[in-house]
């Protein structure tokens, strides 16, 4: 035969798993709204970085036509001294 009885001791149980029951499932709920938004702003820094690559590379790029070009200035100052001084103008 089973005693049905309810006591104080049961009850404690019961609530104090109800409770953890409870407070797992509002954790869990709270910190998969945290990852979707750590993940949200993951998103947006990779779009910032990635605009700060091509940002990077177009200014990669000018600096070396800017140094084809000051090189090029350059063999054409060379040239132009030369010839100068060719002609009696240098300070020899």
């Amino acid at each position: 035969m089973i005693v049905w009885e309810i006591s104080l001791g049961a009850v404690i149980t019961l609530l104090t798993v109800l409770f953890a029951a409870a407070g797992f499932y509002w954790k869990q709920n709270y910190d998969a709204k945290e990852i979707k938004s750590d993940i949200k702003d993951i998103k947006e820094d990779i779009k910032i970085l990635n605009k700060l690559i091509i940002e990077s590379a177009i200014l990669t790029k000018d600096v070396i036509y800017l140094k084809d070009r000051i090189d090029l200035l350059n063999v054409d100052l060379i040239r132009f001294w030369n010839i100068w001084r060719k002609q009696g103008h240098g300070l020899d």
